[in-house]
């Protein structure tokens, strides 16, 4: 079995890693790494492509994943008329700040009236606020999640910004999946 040594490498690297030994046609291989947040990154890309994933925790920093692949691959979300919505910013445009930062709070309002929700609210940078901290973005969040909107933050933004701890609505992701959402739906950026 192909063995793929992630230890010490930070996100988005593993996933990238198993991805491309995914594209060289493996369908049963090891990746090793050293956090809890690397083996759920690996098994949410597991699920999208195709894979079934045995997480083993070796010692506090050291998890083995091995890949092995199944026969039903999951449904994908796409579909011509869907979207994503993404948020890098805490506030919406360039005005005055505390202006700027309502009018995020009442874009987000705005987008759970909305006839068709989007497939993810991609929240990156300082955008990961509004996960977080902001209280009326968590709440509309909610609102969305409930309705079956996944709501992603990233986890790199999470940490640099001292806030993985006060997640309040969604997942943590990693910028590779960020990337392929944004490649793969049309993309809204308020």
């Amino acid at each position: 079995m192909k063995t793929i040594d992630a230890l010490g490498i930070e996100c988005p690297m593993p996933v990238i890693m198993a991805k491309r030994v995914i594209k060289e046609g493996e369908d049963n291989f090891l990746v090793l790494v050293d956090n809890e947040v690397a083996t759920e990154n690996l098994s949410k890309m597991a699920k999208q492509t195709g894979f079934d994933v045995d997480i083993k925790k070796v010692d506090d920093e050291k998890y083995e994943v091995v890949f092995t692949k199944t026969t039903n691959k999951e449904t994908s979300k796409e579909k011509e008329d869907a979207y994503v919505v993404v948020f890098d910013s805490n506030k919406l445009g360039h005005g005055e700040e505390e202006f700027s930062k309502k009018l995020i709070e009442s874009f987000l309002l705005a987008l759970t009236e909305q006839d068709k929700y989007p497939e993810y609210v991609i929240c990156y940078n300082k955008g990961v606020e509004l996960t977080t901290i902001v209280d009326n973005a968590v709440e509309d969040l909610e609102k969305l999640t409930n309705a079956g909107v996944e709501v992603l933050s990233c986890g790199l933004c999470l940490d640099n910004y001292h806030l993985k701890d006060k997640l309040r609505v969604g997942e943590i992701t990693n910028m590779y999946r960020i990337c392929e959402l944004m490649t793969q739906f049309k993309v809204v950026r308020p």
